[in-house]
């Protein structure tokens, strides 16, 4: 994934994690936004808009949980350094609807880290209303070679939780 600092616009100054259209599942989902407040939390932003949505016309739980999940490696990506991380359990508690068209953000902090885990826990808000919350626990991986071709891979024996 890419990354570019946006210079104008109503996300003028936010980070974009950009993925290609590759058939990929996180290409599906749109551009992913992030920024660091000067108190050095970090926060995320999503566009929404109508294949977001489910068949009440709300924005759909399973792009929420997908949201949750980028914006949780948004949170540890600074203490990744050489390696990556793998999401064990992600808990999630829908507070209220999302509206299509508006977008949401999410913040968030890391509450514990070990030589292999981290812990975090955040806030996925719209305009100021509470849409989830949601704690979730990562693994931290070596950084394997990425697949080729189709992008399957087997099972690497490093991703077993110990």
């Amino acid at each position: 994934m890419a990354r570019e600092i946006i210079p104008d616009g109503p996300n003028a100054g936010w980070t974009r994690w950009r993925r290609d259209p590759d058939g990929r599942f996180a290409s599906m989902l749109g551009d992913f936004m992030f920024r660091q407040t000067e108190s050095g939390d970090v926060v995320c932003r999503m566009e929404t808009d109508r294949r977001h949505s489910n068949g009440l016309g709300y924005i759909h739980g399973g792009f929420i949980m997908s949201f949750i999940d980028m914006a949780m490696f948004s949170f540890i990506f600074r203490q990744l350094d050489n390696s990556a991380a793998v999401t064990l359990s992600c808990a999630t508690d829908f507070l209220s609807a999302g509206i299509v068209g508006k977008p949401i953000e999410a913040s968030g902090e890391i509450l514990k880290e070990t030589g292999k885990m981290l812990f975090v826990r955040g806030l996925v808000t719209q305009e100021g209303v509470n849409v989830a919350s949601f704690t979730g626990t990562m693994r931290k991986i070596p950084r394997l070679p990425r697949p080729e071709g189709d992008g399957a891979a087997d099972r690497p024996v490093s991703t077993q939780v110990d």
